[in-house]
């Protein structure tokens, strides 16, 4: 996305009243200016905004918001001429295990900058093997993982921006703005002008309530968040997750994987992020593609911006996970004459898959039909959840 576009964004979510998407969409825009001068206003307004939230009408938030926005838009971008597209290519890649007989097999595929990569399987499937094997923390036995931005694995270039976040965080000691600051200082940013950068992402991340707060006073959640702002603040190309989610509550994960889409869609600072997850449904919302992994072995979803040539675009059956309280028997009745091609229960759902023909708006029809009272409904022909039903 352009710097125009996310201009005009923010501006449209201040008119439709999307006032928390909209705040965080503006810091993004104050962080790509990189300018110390425009984050002292920025982080005025942000104190301003905290304390009137709540008492303060929205017009009068709209309006200051914009007159920030006019600044912004004065200044532009850092320039972005240096980025690079594609940062991650790995080819055949696979690790074998001998004592648990467990390989990971030709594994194949690339990241780009602002792209977003989700990792899913079952625990136990490769997913953290890979991850670790991207990280340099494991030699591969075979296949090529090439890095656009570094020669080699020892290289400082690749060990300072490909940043892997393992799902146990690893113990901040000090103060957490200290952490930050220091953080900063390896990046050569001091001064006055790391104590800006520090404060600028804690804002952009919700976290200014909490930091000034130390290390065990804080819930395994905000922990996280905290040390994806450290992350940040390293500049990454490419961010490796394991489990970002696992700690975070359920209004949290989809905040979190937003706020991760949008910054690594920066128009001046793009990186492209690889996490696993066992939050299927939230991951696919932020992914443009999908490596399910099953003993090792991967199979490869394309999600947002898929571009299919008609000719060649795939078949799928139509899949369906239902919740009902209602019977079996019941089930089988409502969609006998669209005649499925499985119905399986696991004592929890129902997975109804039907021919490629049948279409959703007549699953919903039998359903009114027959009176059938859906606790939970969804459409998985092209989501992965589908590989988890066999």
């Amino acid at each position: 996305m352009s710097f125009n576009e996310q201009i005009v964004e923010v501006r449209r979510h201040y008119n439709s009243g999307d006032f928390d998407l909209a705040h965080r969409r503006l810091l993004d825009c104050v962080i790509e200016t990189a300018d110390t001068t425009l984050f002292k206003q920025a982080l005025s307004y942000c104190e301003w905004y905290e304390q009137s939230i709540a008492s303060v009408a929205k017009d009068e938030i709209s309006t200051k918001a914009v007159e920030l926005l006019a600044l912004i838009e004065k200044i532009g971008p850092l320039d972005s001429s240096t980025n690079q597209k594609e940062l991650l290519t790995v080819k055949s890649l696979s690790k074998q295990y001998a004592k648990s007989n467990f390989e990971l097999n030709d594994i194949d595929f690339t990241l780009s900058a602002g792209e977003v990569i989700g990792l899913v399987g079952e625990n136990g499937n490769g997913k953290t093997t890979l991850l670790r094997l991207l990280a340099a923390e494991l030699y591969p036995d075979s296949g090529l993982i090439n890095y656009s931005f570094a020669n080699n694995v020892h290289d400082y270039e690749l060990r300072s921006k490909l940043v892997y976040v393992p799902q146990r965080i690893p113990r901040w000691w000090g103060s957490l703005m200290d952490n930050l600051n220091f953080t900063l200082t390896q990046q050569g940013i001091k001064g006055s002008d790391n104590l800006l950068w520090a404060e600028m992402i804690v804002a952009r991340l919700g976290l200014r309530p909490f930091r000034h707060l130390s290390w065990n006073r804080l819930s395994s959640g905000y922990r996280t968040r905290f040390e994806l702002a450290k992350t940040l603040l390293r500049a990454p190309k490419v961010l490796l997750l394991d489990e970002p989610l696992a700690n975070l509550d359920i209004n949290a994960q989809q905040t979190v994987l937003q706020d991760l889409k949008f910054l690594s869609r920066s128009a001046s600072r793009p990186f492209g992020i690889l996490l696993s997850s066992q939050h299927i449904y939230e991951v696919e919302k932020v992914s443009d593609k999908i490596i399910y992994l099953e003993h090792g072995k991967p199979k490869y979803q394309q999600l947002n911006g898929q571009k299919i040539d008609e000719e060649s675009k795939p078949v799928y059956e139509l899949i369906i996970e239902l919740e009902t309280p209602a019977t079996r028997e019941s089930v089988e009745k409502t969609f006998r004459d669209l005649s499925p091609n499985h119905l399986k229960y696991n004592g929890n759902v129902y997975i109804v898959s039907f021919s490629p023909e049948q279409t959703m708006g007549a699953v919903l029809q039998s359903i009114a039909q027959h009176q059938l009272e859906i606790i939970y409904l969804r459409n998985i022909s092209q989501s992965s959840r589908r590989f988890f039903t066999n």
